[in-house]
């Protein structure tokens, strides 16, 4: 009898053999690595500055593009870094002229950060190429199967995201239904 037969790994993927050959078939979670690493991979190759193929400082100019002065917590809480993470790209990005950081009028404690103008012009160039690549990602994908692509992936970040940081599909932190008392 010719034919592949199926073998599940202890990781989870299906391995079809045929003949003396296997071939091991990615687990969602497995394609979903393999498809952001070649994604950094392509972003990181556009990239003519060394600090700017970093993807905590690619994380954080994003964030202040859609939500400029954010609080270097903020940033943390949108970024998913680690707080020193923010602080040392913050200042090195303070560094080289793209963000300025000032303290906030009504709470001095706090610290905002904002994209300065060539912050701004670096942020515009990004966002285009990033439009770019996700054309490339979604080429032949009609609007119907984006929507559920996108809802299965919602999914999975907030499967791996602790409860108290898990996003609603309108892009807000959702409330925990556990009550503190």
């Amino acid at each position: 009898m010719t034919g592949a037969r199926g073998i599940s790994s202890p990781f989870g993927e299906k391995t079809k053999v045929c003949g003396s050959c296997k071939h091991f078939s990615p687990t969602p979670p497995m394609l979903v690595c393999e498809i952001a690493r070649l994604f950094h991979a392509n972003m990181r190759a556009l990239e003519t500055d060394s600090l700017f193929t970093q993807d905590s400082v690619r994380l954080i100019l994003r964030a202040l593009g859609h939500a400029d002065g954010c609080s270097q917590l903020e940033l943390v809480q949108k970024t998913h870094l680690k707080a020193p993470t923010v602080s040392v790209t913050l200042k090195k990005l303070e560094e080289e002229g793209m963000v300025i950081r000032r303290q906030d009028k009504l709470d001095n404690r706090v610290t905002r950060v904002f994209l300065s103008p060539k912050g701004h012009e670096h942020h515009a160039l990004v966002h285009e190429r990033l439009r770019t690549m996700d054309g490339t990602l979604m080429q032949g994908f009609d609007e119907a199967e984006t929507a559920q692509l996108l809802q299965f992936l919602e999914r999975m970040r907030n499967n791996i995201l602790p409860e108290n940081k898990r996003i609603h599909p309108n892009g807000c932190a959702e409330k925990s239904s556990k009550n503190n008392d």
